[in-house]
Order: structure tokens, then sequence, then C-alpha cells
């Protein structure tokens, strides 16, 4: 954050009304009659759930006599003195109006020269984009601010969805996810006004701040540097809801999540925006979709692709820690993004410093939430297999629930050779089951994989696991990695192998392979 050093010898005043929702007439008549305009209902659920927030009722105002031209007086003017945020609706004919651009300039002028127009790095004013709009017609003082989109491009016909009642449930809850988000923001910058405001005395030295500088250090107004945050890198639109989930798991957790302003569109500025906010961050985390993404004027590489190399390249000079995501059975949406994902996988440059995950959505939250553990704990995480200070070795034994007895003979091999064996659980909801599994694997110092009752596509999934290992926080590459192929015997069992992990039979109850697998995990 760039800080000014004029000094204001202001008496920090107090703020008569919460939030001033600025907007265009056009955009609150209702397109069912009797029904709410979307800015009254915005207006109304905006109020109630900062009410539930905050603990009180803020003070919302609008001005409800705007005629059909967006005409305003001196009044209103006047009355931006006496509000803490600015709430600014934009909309087609919203960045058309001169005096609703009137109203984003001088509310900003006027905030610089009171407590500031940022409050640590956040802008007082808020940008709520109703429908899209085109960047450069945007204000230009606040054309460098993130947006909060109610609204989806369908994908089929290109076009703008707004989020509400009209189009069913999905635009409804997409609203109301939306809306909670700019809730949580509004609640969090009032509150820090309210701080702010506390902490200055009449006629007490103000530092104002201004836009903030690309790559400069975020620092609160009393010129104390803020906690570093997190990179979460742009994504491609086919996982932008992906994005917005994390960014809200985050943000909700307190972590400062950056980029938090518009990036350039060109290639040299991008990229050295983009390394100058991974700079003041201590995590970044990358999430691959099915589309290649925008391309930055200068390059033929995506956005996607150049925070990843950044990353990577920074990762290497500053150890910082990152994690590559991708959904699922991701297929690439062109050739592009196919090169760029077979790259991806296979290139040690582009994967330095990152755990690669592939699943689901709720994995990247705990690779994210264990990668941002303490240093100390990092530090002193215990060795695989001796945690309990003895050194027995400990084997996960994966399997299907219907073969919990079937790999009784096996678990009793293995124990009797005196390792210490563990078995998964099979009660419990889904997030318990899956938190016990991932511990498993970050804890043992080898796995087996009994491949009995369990299909083709279980295999799978329990292979990816492994692969995976990392980004659930272990801290050494896994010993050993085997696939026992048991009965009963299919063709596709028979012609199983792999590159990845050590495979073995025990068809026919052949219970001496298992001592290759011990062998290897001896070694």
């Amino acid at each position: 954050m760039r800080i000014t050093q004029d000094i204001l010898f202001l008496e920090i005043m107090k703020f008569n009304k919460d939030i001033f929702i600025s907007y265009a007439h056009i955009d609150d008549e209702p397109m069912i009659p009797g029904e709410p305009g979307w800015i009254s209902e915005l207006h109304r659920s905006l109020e109630l759930r900062l009410s539930q927030l905050l603990g009180y009722r803020p003070v919302i105002w609008r001005d409800k006599h705007l005629t059909g031209n967006d005409q305003f007086g001196n009044e209103i003017i006047q009355q931006l003195n006496e509000i803490a945020i600015l709430v600014s609706v934009h909309s087609p004919r919203y960045i058309k109006s001169e005096w609703c651009m009137r109203e984003v300039t001088e509310f900003y002028k006027i905030s610089e020269n009171n407590i500031g127009a940022f409050i640590g790095n956040k802008c007082r004013i808020l940008k709520v984009i109703k429908t899209p709009v085109e960047l450069s017609h945007q204000a230009e003082i606040i054309q460098g601010l993130l947006g909060y989109e109610f609204y989806k491009m369908d994908a089929d016909s290109g076009r703008a969805v707004e989020y509400g009642n009209l189009y069913g449930k999905e635009y409804q809850l997409a609203y109301w996810s939306k809306l909670n988000d700019l809730a949580y923001d509004i609640a969090a910058l009032l509150t820090e006004i309210e701080k702010k405001k506390n902490a200055e005395t009449a006629l007490k030295p103000v530092q104002t701040l201004s836009t903030p500088a690309a790559g400069s250090a975020t620092k609160t107004n009393d010129g104390v540097k803020a906690p570093q945050g997190i990179y979460l890198a742009e994504t491609s639109s086919d996982i932008k809801e992906n994005r917005e989930a994390i960014k809200r798991h985050l943000s909700e957790k307190g972590y400062q999540v950056l980029p938090d302003k518009n990036l350039p569109l060109e290639a040299h500025e991008y990229e050295t925006d983009v390394n100058n906010a991974l700079r003041c961050c201590e995590l970044s985390v990358h999430m691959i979709g099915s589309n290649f993404g925008l391309v930055p004027e200068g390059t033929n590489k995506s956005r996607i692709q150049l925070q990843n190399e950044i990353a990577a390249a920074l990762s290497s000079e500053k150890k910082m820690p990152r994690v590559i995501w991708m959904p699922a059975e991701i297929r690439a949406g062109d050739e592009r993004q196919s090169a760029f994902l077979e790259e991806l996988k296979r290139s040690d440059r582009l994967l330095s410093g990152a755990d690669l995950l592939i699943g689901p959505l709720e994995d990247l939250k705990f690779a994210i939430e264990d990668k941002l553990q303490k240093p100390e704990q990092e530090t002193n995480f215990p060795e695989s297999g001796k945690e309990d200070g003895n050194g027995v070795k400990k084997i996960y034994l994966i399997c299907d629930q219907p073969d919990s007895q079937a790999i009784r003979p096996v678990e009793d091999a293995l124990f009797n050779k005196g390792f210490e064996v563990i078995i998964p659980a099979f009660d419990g909801d889904q997030t318990e089951l899956r938190l016990d599994h991932q511990e498993n694997l970050k804890s043992c110092d080898a796995v087996l994989i009994y491949y009995g009752a369990g299909n083709e596509l279980w295999l799978r999934a329990k292979t990816r696991d492994l692969m995976k290992a990392a980004g659930y926080g272990r801290r050494q590459p896994l010993k050993v990695k085997t696939v026992c192929v048991a009965e009963p015997l299919t063709p596709q069992k028979e012609r199983f192998r792999s590159h990845e992990v050590q495979v073995i039979s025990i068809a026919g109850n052949n219970l001496e392979a298992i001592d290759e697998f011990v062998k290897e995990l001896e070694t």
C-alpha cells in the first residue's frame, strides 16, 4: 500500500450513515409488476444480513426519489461526507449516467479528506456488478477494484444472467451466496472503520491512503505491515465458482486473499503485478480447469500459465509452498489447454514447490489448511512410523468395505512380521472418514491397496490419493506403494500393471507374495 505523507489536521467525524447505495433508477424497476425491484431487494437483504453479522441494524441510505434521468441535487453531495461506505451498483445505465459517476468520484475525493479512501488495503467503495460493463467505461479511480459479480455468463448463449428470483433456484442460491460475500466484507470494513475512528483523537494527524501501488507492501494506516496473505490465482471461467468458494472459505477464516484488484491486460505489466503480489504471500494456490483462460496482450500464454510459472520460479527462490488443484476427470477444452495440462503433470519446473491435487474441492481446503500450519509445527512434525518413539513402521492397508474380513490373513501376516497395520474406518460421516483417510496417508510408512471386491474406478480413486498425500500434509515420500491383487480375479485385474505402484498378487492364497512387499519396505 503506498502511503502519502499529506498530514490532515481534521477532527475525526462521526458518520451518520453506514452505507450509501449508488444506483441507476432503471435498475430498480421491477420486471414483474408488484414485485420489489432489484435494488430494493439488495437493500433489504443486505440490511438483514449485516444486522445478523454486526449485531446491530446498520443505517443504509439510498435516494428513492431519483428521476428517470438519475438527476440529483447538491444535498446528496453534502451527505457523502457523513457516509462510511459507498456501494456502487454497476450496470450499462449506471456508467452512462454522469451523475452516478459523479457520486463515485465525489465520495472518493471526500473520503481522502476525512479518514482515507482506503482502510488498510480495503477501499471504502465496493463495486457491485449487476450487469457486466466494460472495465474501461467504469470510473477510473475504481477500475482496479475487484467487483462482486451478481450474474453468470450462460455457457450456451454467452449472455449474462443476473442472480435473483427470476431465473430459477440456481440463480437464487447464487444471489444469496454472493450477497453473503458482500455482507461479510462490508461488516469487516465497518469494524475497521470503527477501530480507526476510536484510535484517532481530535486534531491528530491522519495519514491518507492512495490507490495501492503494484507490488508495494501492504500496510495499515498506522504504517504497520499487515499479515502476509494467500495468493489465490485467477482461474478460467469453468471453475470460477470453485475459486469463489475457496476465497470465501479463506476470507471467513481471516486470511488476506490476493490479488485484491483487477490485474493489467498487458503481459509485462501483468507479470510484474503478479510477482509483486506473490512476494507478499506465504502460500500460492492454483486452480486449473478445462478452459485455457484469458491471454494478456503480448504473449500466447494464458493468465493461468503465467501465474503458475511466476509462482514456480518464486517458490524456487524463497521456498514458498504452493498447491495446484484440478477437478477429478478433468478434460481439456482445446489443444492449448491439453498441452498445458500434460506439461504441468510432467514438468519439474512447473511443479516447483507445489503439491499437485486431483480430486474434490474439499481436498483442496484440507491441503491449504495443512500448508498454513505454523512453521514450528512443520519443523517438529514427527517422522513417519516413529510417532510412538519405538520405531515400529506403519502400513496403511487400504481395502473396500466388503473386503474388511477378507484382508485378515494379510493383516495378520504383516502384524506377525512386526509392523503396525492401520485399517480404514467405515463408520462415520463422509467428512470424518475422509479426514481419517488423509491422516493415515500422512502418518504411515507404506501403503498396501487390497484390490479385491473394489472395482476399477475404486482402485483409480485410491491410487490417485497416493499422489495427493503431499497435499494432505505429508512431509516425506511414501516409502512403498503397492497394489495387492486378490480374488475374485477378473480380466481387468489380470491385466493390471503400473509404473507408479508396485503390483503383487495373492490370488490362490499366495501369501508369500507379501514377502516382496516387506522386502521392499525394509530396504
